[in-house]
């Protein structure tokens, strides 16, 4: 790969994650199902511990069941206004889930069983909501390259109901929602990111010490 194309890579990869930010408006439009399938992808190629590809996701297109995702999580009955969540929400929800198990087993297999990681209550940092995270990351920043808006938020009611309903499997541990879709003209930056300035490299990076 000549300068020039290396040049080209690293330009549109700082554009991508400089542009990245939650969109919160979506349009009605539908996304293609191979241009989901596309972002959904590159989930696929984040870090995993032990390879142990722990990663779960659940897509829901079907308007009327992404309504009644917002009738489940929604404590303050927002989704029933015509003017809330479901008329100005994304038309794709990714529902992302991790399985502990599939770390604990990698790590009973001979060439990582020495590392003592068979057991989750052993790990010092639960790499399967790490690495979910990550993959996560990857569908937001796809997103982007692809031309969609991104919303990745968390449930706090109803995740017992959206178990049940969906048939999620007990073993599975909930991680968040992705939303993705076509933004809205009416999108515009909000939340705390508005508000308050980014922290410097300088206030974050420590060199050999604190």
């Amino acid at each position: 790969m000549g300068n020039e194309n290396v040049r080209e890579v690293i330009v549109e990869f700082d554009q991508v994650v400089r542009r990245r930010r939650m969109v919160h408006r979506f349009t009605r439009r539908p996304v293609p199902d191979d241009l989901l399938r596309d972002v959904l992808e590159k989930a696929l190629h984040a870090p995993s511990a032990g390879f142990s590809q722990g990663l779960e996701l659940l897509l829901l297109q079907d308007p009327e069941r992404i309504e009644w995702f917002w009738r489940m999580t929604d404590p303050n009955g927002e989704a029933e206004d015509e003017l809330g969540i479901s008329s100005w929400g994304p038309p794709a929800l990714v529902l992302v889930l991790t399985d502990p198990t599939a770390y604990t087993a990698r790590y009973s297999e001979p060439d990582k069983i020495e590392d003592g990681l068979d057991d989750a209550g052993r790990w010092p940092v639960p790499y399967w909501y790490v690495d979910a995270g990550m993959a996560s990351l990857l569908v937001l920043q796809a997103a982007v390259d692809r031309g969609l808006g991104a919303w990745f938020f968390g449930v706090a009611e109803g995740e017992l109901e959206l178990r049940q309903s969906l048939h999620v499997p007990a073993g599975l541990s909930f991680v968040g929602v992705i939303g993705l879709g076509y933004q809205a003209d009416s999108d515009r930056p909000a939340g705390s990111g508005t508000t308050r300035p980014r922290r410097p490299l300088d206030q974050v990076l420590h060199f050999e010490h604190w």
